[in-house]
C-alpha cells in the first residue's frame, strides 16, 4: 500500500464509526476506489529505522531528554 496517497480523513471517519459500533458503508472514490476496503483490520507493526535511531542517539549525546519534556 502506498501510504503517501492514502485517504487518511476518510479512514479516520470509518475507524471512528467502527469504534462507536456503527456499520461502515461501502463507498467508492474516483481516485482510491472502494475506500472501505482500504481500512486495515490488523495494526501495522512498526519497523526499526536505523537513521532515526542514530538521530536519537546523537540527540541524547548532546543532552536532549525527551522524558523531561513530558514531565
Amino acid at each position: 500500500m502506498n501510504w503517501q496517497f492514502t485517504p487518511y480523513a476518510a479512514l479516520m471517519l470509518l475507524t471512528l464509526r467502527a469504534q462507536h459500533g456503527l456499520e461502515n458503508p461501502d463507498f467508492d472514490h474516483p481516485g482510491f476506489g472502494n475506500v472501505t476496503s482500504l481500512l486495515l483490520t490488523q495494526p501495522v507493526a512498526p519497523q526499526k529505522d536505523e537513521v532515526l535511531e542514530q538521530l536519537v542517539a546523537k540527540l541524547h549525546e548532546q543532552g536532549f531528554n525527551e522524558k523531561a519534556l513530558l514531565a
